[in-house]
């Protein structure tokens, strides 16, 4: 089983429109996953403004659920060293430090890296978004931190096809191809039930 189109999302976009933009799979992201319809692969938003708040809403998450968190760099610095923690969502704003990065590799936690922020600000918002850009990319990469490449789209309008976007983060140096292990590696740990680690699979 091979994940080639796979993209992060913030709403539920139609099937047209993913066949249109040629997506394999959609990962959606919900505070609320029971909501979500089936055929789509279910992502909890976990939004949380302190570590007690983090804990209460991970206990809550589902086996079946991809968990993504949002928060503050203290927030985020704990979600890193939680097991049930899958992804570091992007968002506007986002502050991730050195320490964190390297946690997240060796916990295992994959960072996002979104373009649907530089859609949305212009002027010297999306300057410094490209900054921060090159300097996370350029930290992950001198550790191997696990990260993917997605949209990050909270409609229509921001989403791209796949092309488009690593094309995009290119320019900022990143690997590509690393990327796509990362993501398909995630998509895989949920969804192939002959997967269940790197190098370990059970023949079919």
């Amino acid at each position: 089983m091979k994940i080639v189109k796979v993209d992060f999302v913030r709403f539920v976009p139609s099937k047209e429109i993913l066949n249109l933009l040629e997506f394999d799979k959609i990962v959606v992201f919900s505070e609320n996953p029971n909501e979500l319809p089936d055929d789509v692969i279910k992502g909890y938003l976990v939004k949380a403004e302190n570590a007690r708040e983090l804990r209460a809403k991970l206990n809550q998450s589902e086996d079946d659920w991809i968990v993504g968190v949002v928060g503050e760099m203290k927030v985020l610095k704990q979600a890193v060293m939680r097991k049930r923690v899958d992804v570091i969502l992007d968002f506007p704003g986002r502050e991730l430090d050195y320490v964190t990065i390297k946690l997240a590799k060796e916990k295992d936690v994959a960072i996002e890296i979104s373009l649907s922020k530089f859609l949305c600000y212009e002027g010297l918002k999306r300057m410094k978004f490209i900054e921060d850009t090159f300097e996370l990319i350029r930290i992950i990469k001198k550790f191997d931190t696990p990260f993917i490449l997605t949209s990050g789209a909270t409609n229509i309008y921001e989403m791209r096809t796949k092309r488009q976007i690593l094309e995009f983060f290119k320019f900022f140096g990143a690997d590509v191809e690393r990327a796509e292990h990362w993501i398909e590696r995630l998509i895989r740990r949920y969804t192939d039930p002959n997967y269940i680690m790197d190098g370990l699979e059970i023949e079919s």
